[in-house]
């Protein structure tokens, strides 16, 4: 069997429970009414699912322990007590970190000097951690929304037509979703000057960027360097990649936004059902790292029992989710594939796979008779397989099935036969896929082949539930 056998997985494909894949030109397609982090939906500015994959983070008091530590604050704490001992003036502040304390209310301006403002003593005492990672996130809050509109204020550029209007906000969404591995710089910043100049003639683009660029800087070096300060992220060379306190202020916003951003716990404490977060709403790349850390802290031989315990446990959706994660360990499943024999949950894949293993899954090879495929593996292989296009709706308009492609589900065995042998299964989805196959396929004999053995389930169903009470 291949990895991703497309008899099991063709409903899987493209994470279907994690929403549409997300487009890098979404996340720049900001041009809304102005609006600052705080009263931004995330959801709508920026079309994302309402489950994000999920991240890791360190927890609570090592966060505040970080925020305590960034640059940025203490500027902001330095420059309240310098005010309230002494005259500055306001020309010798940065415009920046001048606009980060007025608006936090640290300082008060008169266009000259500067005086404490009403909240002047705010940071003074960041012990809580709550407290500290309130006025953390704040600040990242205010740089997001102001850094690029402080620079530009404090030496307006003549005739600027340039539109960099929220890319704050479209910056830390672009790195929250590649919060693992970072992003390349040159890649943010050719993405922002094709925004900021979109529908400038070229020469026009081109001038305007550059006289901006020679009054206040690159505007994403600017915006980097602020957030770098607080510790929101880290650059590497031609790499940007978002910080804890970063990643835990992003899925707050988000969470506020009734948007779900799981968190992982360490690899040797996560489950099967946290890998199932990451198969279903994370990227291949977030799968492989996770698979990789999680199997290493305890042995692809106990990765695959605890995977195939799970799948047998679970609905057809992570079943085969789950059993297609232990494929990939190959020979080192062997032993946990022979245990799944005795599960009539997981039998039909152990047998396939111990086959593939054994080199015994070539057409026409003659396999032992504890290997063979027997009517009711290949009726629960299909209920498997299709149970999860019925509830995910996706066969109710758009699907069809002709007899062809059921004898490619059923193999050798006749498909009005494994409809027999579903309908006596104890499958919870047996009778809705009977009963969609009756409605779909497009032969009329097969279909009312379908119709009956639905009946006969649902009968069987009903009386195992009857003997349960």
């Amino acid at each position: 069997m291949a990895d991703k056998d497309p008899l099991i997985l063709d409903f899987i494909n493209g994470r279907v429970l994690g929403g549409e894949d997300l487009d890098e030109d979404d996340l720049s397609d900001f041009d809304d009414e102005p609006a600052n982090w705080d009263s931004i939906d995330l959801e709508d500015a920026f079309d994302l699912p309402p489950v994000l994959p999920p991240v890791r983070l360190p927890q609570e008091a090592d966060l505040a322990a970080q925020a305590r530590q960034s640059a940025l604050i203490a500027d902001l704490r330095a420059l309240a007590d310098e005010v309230r001992r002494t005259t500055v003036q306001a020309a010798a502040v940065s415009p920046v970190l001048l606009r980060l304390a007025e608006d936090a209310e640290l300082v008060e301006s008169d266009g000259e000097a500067l005086a404490p403002g009403e909240d002047a003593g705010w940071l003074d005492d960041l012990a809580d951690d709550d407290d500290a990672l309130d006025a953390w996130e704040y600040a990242f809050a205010e740089v997001l929304d102001t850094t690029l509109e402080a620079a530009e204020d404090s030496d307006p550029v003549a005739d600027d037509d340039l539109d960099l209007e929220g890319y704050g906000h479209a910056l830390a969404i672009r790195l929250f979703l590649s919060w693992r591995d970072g992003v390349r710089i040159t890649e943010l910043a050719d993405a922002l000057k094709d925004d900021a100049t979109a529908g400038l003639e070229a020469e026009e683009a081109g001038r305007q960027w550059q006289e901006w660029v020679d009054a206040h800087g690159d505007p994403l070096r600017l915006l980097l360097g602020q957030l770098a300060r607080l510790g929101a992220v880290s650059v590497t060379g031609d790499a940007v990649r978002l910080e804890p306190l970063g990643v835990h202020a992003v899925r707050s916003k988000l969470g506020r936004d009734n948007l779900f951003v799981p968190v992982l716990p360490v690899p040797d404490e996560m489950t099967p059902d946290d890998l199932m977060l990451v198969w279903m709403h994370g990227s291949d790349d977030d799968l492989e790292a996770e698979m990789a850390s999680w199997t290493a802290s305890r042995g692809q031989e106990q990765a695959a029992r605890e995977l195939l315990a799970f799948a047998a446990d679970g609905d057809a959706m992570t079943r085969t989710a789950a059993v297609t994660m232990v494929f990939r360990f190959g020979p080192a499943a062997e032993l946990a594939w022979r245990e799944a024999l005795d599960r009539v949950e997981l039998r039909c894949y152990a047998k396939r796979q111990l086959a593939k293993l054994a080199g015994l899954d070539q057409e026409g090879t003659d396999l032992p008779a504890e290997l063979r495929l027997e009517r009711a593996d290949v009726a629960w292989l299909m209920a498997d397989s299709l149970g999860p296009v019925h509830h995910l709706g996706l066969g109710r308009e758009t699907l069809t099935f002709d007899v062809a492609k059921l004898r490619h589900l059923c193999g050798s065995e006749k498909p009005d036969e494994v409809f027999e042998a579903m309908a006596r299964l104890d499958h919870p989805d047996a009778e809705a896929v009977l009963t969609m196959i009756g409605k779909l396929v497009s032969d009329k004999a097969t279909a009312k082949a379908a119709r009956r053995a639905a009946y006969k389930a649902s009968t069987r169903q009903a009386a195992r539930r009857a003997a349960r009470r």
